[in-house]
């Protein structure tokens, strides 16, 4: 992924996913961004008749997420609920994990470690 690129799309069968940086993801400007291109593909799944339900948003790289990205992300799990397309969240590392616990967003979202689905709390 470029510095050009605010999105890494990977399809392979039945599973779209897309991966981006930490730089993207906490900046306001560009976390928007993300937000408008993860809008089209979710309308894309939904237009086309695609053999995916679901993206996964691939978190490998993100050590940390702000005010900015937890606010994207909220809004593009809901338009992905509105169209019918279910949004997971992997390879999430532990400190992300954290602020979603004090957030209090891990219920509202499905979360996948490298080892599968991660429990949440309470």
């Amino acid at each position: 992924m470029s510095n050009d690129e605010l999105l890494c799309v990977r399809v392979e069968g039945s599973e779209t996913t897309v991966s981006f940086s930490p730089d993207h993801i906490n900046r306001m400007e560009t976390a928007r961004r993300i937000s408008c291109d993860l809008f089209e593909l979710i309308e894309h799944q939904q237009s086309e008749e695609t053999e995916s339900d679901h993206i996964v948003l691939n978190f490998e790289n993100i050590d940390r997420i702000g005010s900015a990205g937890l606010n994207e992300l909220i809004g593009i799990k809901s338009k992905a609920r509105s169209h019918g397309v279910r949004l997971v969240l992997s390879n999430v590392q532990e400190s992300v994990r954290d602020v979603f616990a004090m957030t209090r967003l891990e219920r509202m979202f499905e979360i996948e470690g490298p080892e599968g689905p991660v429990p949440t709390l309470g």
